[in-house]
């Protein structure tokens, strides 16, 4: 988890080592070659470039597997960046999507109509949170005196029940309220 960490946080940094490892593997080769060719075609300057062949090959050996490496660690860090960043517009989203449906449930033309239920299809908030969302609303309205105390009973029952909510457990709601109620 850590070097998925690491690599998120330095994508440039991982690239920038694979980039240069990767150089490191191509002039190794590169001379390798060279003087397998030279030495094919028995030219002189072939002794010239057999006194770097053990530079040559020391950086293939390291060269490659530390190309891959660095390679590995830079796709993994990409990734992890790409991933963050979805997750992030996902979360804020879900977050406006909650706000549209909020408001939404709160028109009473959206609930005659229908639209109100096809909204909570996209709402990504938790049951409990709808509900509390709901129970807030409906508190709102007892406050202002729209609603009587018999009314806002019913009807965070019935919100309960359309949310799926169990009635035993109190919402984070209620115990915000007894806590306020306290102070």
């Amino acid at each position: 988890m850590e070097l998925t960490h690491w690599a998120r946080d330095h994508v440039p940094a991982a690239t920038a080592l694979a980039v240069a490892f990767a150089a490191l593997s191509a002039v190794s080769l590169a001379g390798a070659t060279g003087w397998l060719v030279l030495a094919a075609l028995e030219v002189g300057a072939a002794s010239t470039l057999a006194t770097l062949l053990p530079l040559f090959a020391l950086g293939t050996v390291l060269g490659v597997p530390l190309t891959v490496a660095a390679a590995v660690v830079a796709a993994i860090g990409a990734v992890a960046h790409v991933s963050a960043l979805a997750v992030a517009k996902r979360r804020a989203a879900s977050t406006r999507l909650g706000q549209v449906a909020s408001r939404v449930e709160r028109n009473p033309l959206a609930r005659l109509l229908g639209v109100a239920a096809l909204v909570e299809d996209f709402d990504t908030r938790s049951p409990e949170r709808r509900a509390d969302d709901r129970i807030e609303r409906l508190k709102a309205r007892y406050v202002d005196g729209a609603l009587s105390e018999w009314e806002l009973e019913e009807r965070t029952g019935i919100v309960l029940d359309e949310e799926g909510v169990p009635r035993e457990s109190p919402s984070s709601l209620d115990d915000r309220l007894r806590g306020a109620e306290r102070s």
